[in-house]
């Protein structure tokens, strides 16, 4: 089969096309042709190379799979050829503790697509059909492409770790990214008082444009940008914070209110940070580190985006053999929201 991937690690230029052997099906996966993916940061870090991870060269990126069944494992029963499909990013092993108790994500093997395993810019994938999911009605093939890995990502963040209740205050950290902009989405869903972050103006604009939020610059200082966000919420603090920076995390401690829950699940500035213990005891802050959401909340998150009619912003398609060119914009951090890459080969 045809994938675009890359045999070395670099800058976009490694990004390639070649021919691979397609993959195998065992008994308990489903073959899917592949429609179209998306791109997301976890691309463009693969294609880098991340230290300490070693990759099996060379690798095809991709996390997002949106497609048709081409083939079953003769112990399938819940799907069939021609099923259109859209696939969780993360899976198990399947018999672990964690996988038989709904938490897969949290498996000692965990794999996830584009990462551990060749990934979505290809022709064909293999994956379980336990983490497979026909498609919910109402969307576009575009839109559908753009959800498998945020969208239950931010679903878990906000009402399964951090359980969300009208009327709280949420502050999102890199609020005009991908998971950002769904947070946003959810939130304003869920009643939330919502305050966005974003270090571009020009984003700032367009998420404004996305419901009644408050945007503020991350480009002032840490005293400034305290000030405004305690002055927004009457000295209270914040009750919901999504962390996405890492090196930030002390300083989410210090803007949450008592009792506030804050969801760390990136490391955009940063692994490192320092944070004030007593602050965090004494307002009894609760502390949440994630990376990948369970195939119930991937369920779950899709069937409430469909009854929120909630819709992803798609900034711009191409074919994949434009995956280079395309990653290449990505990573200018200029474009508002998902890139597509329809799998046309």
């Amino acid at each position: 089969m045809k994938v675009m991937g890359f045999s070395q690690h670099g800058n976009y230029e490694v990004i390639k096309e070649f021919t691979i052997d397609d993959p195998k099906v065992s008994d308990l996966d489903v073959l899917i042709k592949i429609e179209m993916t998306s791109i997301n940061t976890l691309d463009i870090m693969t294609r880098n190379g991340i230290p300490g991870f070693n990759f099996n060269l060379p690798h095809v990126p991709g996390s997002d799979v949106i497609g048709k069944i081409e083939a079953v494992g003769k112990n399938v029963k819940d799907f069939s050829i021609g099923d259109k499909v859209i696939v969780n990013t993360v899976y198990g092993c399947g018999k672990c503790y964690q996988c038989k108790s709904g938490y897969e994500a949290q498996c000692p093997l965990w794999q996830c697509l584009g990462l551990h395993v060749n990934g979505s810019y290809s022709e064909l994938i293999s994956v379980p059909h336990s983490s497979v999911s026909k498609v919910p009605a109402g969307f576009s093939d575009e839109e559908l492409s753009a959800m498998p890995l945020h969208v239950p990502l931010a679903w878990r963040n906000i009402k399964k770790l951090a359980k969300a209740r009208e009327g709280e205050s949420i502050l999102i950290r890199g609020a005009s990214g991908n998971v950002g902009i769904f947070a946003i989405l959810f939130s304003l869903a869920l009643k939330l008082n919502v305050i966005a972050l974003s270090g571009s103006p020009e984003k700032e604009s367009k998420l404004k444009k996305l419901g009644k939020i408050t945007v503020l610059s991350s480009n002032k200082s840490a005293t400034e940008l305290n000030k405004e966000i305690l002055d927004i919420t009457n000295g209270k603090g914040v009750d919901i914070i999504l962390e996405s920076f890492g090196s930030t995390l002390g300083n989410s401690v210090d803007l949450a209110a008592y009792n506030a829950r804050i969801v760390s699940f990136g490391v955009l500035t940063g692994a490192e940070s320092s944070l004030n213990v007593r602050k965090l005891y004494l307002k009894n802050i609760s502390i949440f580190g994630t990376h990948n959401a369970s195939k119930q909340e991937f369920d779950e998150a899709l069937e409430f985006v469909s009854k929120n009619n909630i819709h992803p912003i798609i900034n711009s398609s191409y074919n994949i053999k434009d995956a280079s060119k395309a990653q290449s914009i990505f990573e200018k951090h200029e474009i508002f929201g998902k890139i597509i890459l329809k799998n046309r080969f």
